[in-house]
């Protein structure tokens, strides 16, 4: 037992044997994580050599943006691939980083421009359709500034235009939008030919700049003598053929529209100029109409007008001030009222007040009107060559003044009131005096038709009056006599009465005496030869 619990002696024990360290020696199986590595590297380089700069857009809704799936594309041709959408660090915007192309390294531009496309319905049509089935997408334009940039801000509305599109941009000016928007079309002669890209607020308020662009070719039709108007709605015109629509088109008239033309007029004025080279300065005016039919410059002024008519009226180049003052009421006169001569239209009300004398007072109503003299042209009797503006402007106005020159207020229309300021010659107008030294200066008036017809009626009436009167002294009380002393004729027992039936009943006799005789003649005409026959022969 005693053995057996005594553990192994130490010379039973095996002793440790020292060895010399070998050195280490490459292994077949490290060659499959080495080739990874270099793989791995090489996939990192062809990354950042293959792929463009990465860029930052900033919108104000991440609707649609998904990291991974949203591209971005040019032209429908993909250029770059959404990395992450987060939220800006104030919460009130959308960042997505995007990792553009090799290929689209130009594209990180200052001025290029990112929107997000989605189907959208305008007055230019129908776009983003594709995008209900593949999703929306980032589009982008591509900018020609120099300069480079790595954060961009996002369009909320899909520009119209993008680079590369053939045309120019001009800028009319209207004192309200109306009812134009982004993409409202431009006809030129019913053709659409452009569209509204944008418009803003003027500075000071008052007016409202449209930019609008005109595809080529129809941009060199736009001259320095180009009227554009508003072709939105229906214009109605009633006129002596009766009543006339104009519009462009089923759009213009539900969306709204914009045209363009030049007028006619400047063509035949350069014609009237060359057959009568004697009363006109020939060289100034081509030199005019030259400049007027050149092409306008980009970004050309244009005044937005609000009908045709008024687009196509000539400028009025001379303009006379003159003030009318009336003694009777101007009830139904506006401000822009015609000023007319014969049915044409010379001038128009620009302002209408009232005064007082302070010492009589006496009131009238000082009624101020422009004229325009280039709208009446003057001919010569004898030749039928339209002749120059007077030298003296002045010493003309005296002599038509002389001759009657006056100015009336008619009604233009009895349904509605409406006045307007007619010119015209009146021979019998009492004398006036022509002060050309006060501003404006007076032009003399004539009482108006209906105040002549008022003031007639009232004197009818009162000469009526006296009439009646004269009557009621005079011509009554010999009525009265008259009719007395006919009631005394006709009475029945008065001796007319008597010699009238006596004189009846002679007559009446007489009548009978007369019936026998005819009566005879006709049973017995021999009787106008022998005579009366024997009373014994008729039996």
């Amino acid at each position: 037992m005693s053995d057996m619990s005594q553990g192994p002696k130490l010379s039973d024990l095996p002793s440790a044997l020292a060895r010399a360290k070998q050195r280490w020696a490459p292994q077949i199986i490290w060659i499959i994580p080495i080739i990874a590595i270099l793989v791995g590297l090489g996939l990192a380089y062809k990354a950042v050599v293959d792929h463009g700069p990465t860029i930052t857009v900033a919108f104000k809704s991440g609707d649609g943006l998904i990291a991974g799936k949203t591209f971005v594309k040019y032209k429908e041709v993909n250029i770059g691939l959404v990395k992450t959408v987060i939220l800006s660090e104030d919460h009130q915007q959308v960042i997505a980083t995007i990792k553009l192309d090799k290929d689209a390294a130009d594209f990180a531009r200052d001025d290029t421009r990112f929107w997000i496309v989605r189907p959208r319905i305008t007055a230019s049509g129908v776009s983003g359709l594709s995008t209900l089935l593949d999703g929306p997408f980032i589009a982008a334009d591509l900018g020609k500034s120099a300069s480079k940039s790595d954060r961009f801000v996002a369009l909320e509305v899909p520009p119209i235009l993008t680079d590369g599109n053939p045309g120019r941009e001009f800028i009319l000016r209207a004192p309200t939008l109306g009812s134009h928007g982004i993409g409202t079309p431009v006809y030129f002669r019913r053709l659409n030919v452009g569209q509204v890209v944008a418009y803003d607020l003027d500075k000071d308020g008052k007016n409202i700049s449209i930019r609008v662009f005109i595809d080529a070719p129809y941009d060199q039709y736009v001259t320095n003598n180009t009227r554009f108007w508003n072709a939105s709605g229906i214009d109605v015109s009633i006129g002596a053929s009766g009543i006339q629509l104009q519009t462009e088109s089923l759009v213009a008239v539900v969306a709204g529209g914009i045209a363009f033309e030049a007028p006619q007029s400047v063509e035949d004025h350069t014609d009237r100029i060359t057959n009568h080279p004697g009363q006109v300065d020939v060289t100034n005016s081509s030199r005019t109409t030259s400049t007027l039919t050149e092409r306008a410059k980009e970004d050309a002024i244009f005044t937005l007008f609000q009908t045709r008519v008024m687009a196509m009226k000539q400028p009025d180049t001379r303009i006379q001030r003159f003030v009318l003052n009336f003694k009777e009421s101007v009830r139904g006169l506006s401000v822009g009222a015609p000023v007319e001569f014969r049915g044409v239209n010379v001038g128009e009300v620009v302002s209408i007040d009232t005064a007082m004398d302070p010492q009589t007072y006496e009131v009238i109503q000082p009624v101020e009107i422009f004229l325009y003299p280039d709208r009446l042209k003057i001919r010569s009797l004898k030749t039928g060559g339209i002749l120059p503006p007077p030298v003296n402007e002045v010493e003309r106005l005296r002599g038509l003044i002389k001759k009657g020159f006056r100015a009336q207020m008619r009604t233009a229309s009895y349904l509605t009131g409406q006045q307007y300021i007619a010119i015209d010659f009146f021979t019998d107008a009492p004398k006036y005096t022509f002060n050309a030294s006060l501003y404006p200066p007076e032009l003399p008036v004539v009482p108006s038709a209906l105040e002549d017809a008022e003031k007639t009626v009232a004197n009818v009436l009162k000469n009526s009056d006296r009439l009646m009167k004269k009557l009621d002294t005079e011509l009554v009380p010999e009525l009265n006599k008259t009719l007395k002393n006919l009631n005394a004729v006709t009475a029945s027992d008065s001796p007319l009465q008597t010699d009238m039936r006596d004189s009846l009943r002679e007559i009446a006799k007489a009548a009978s005496s007369m019936k026998t005789l005819t009566d005879m003649l006709d049973q017995q005409p021999q009787s106008l030869i022998f005579g009366k026959p024997a009373e014994a022969v008729k039996k």
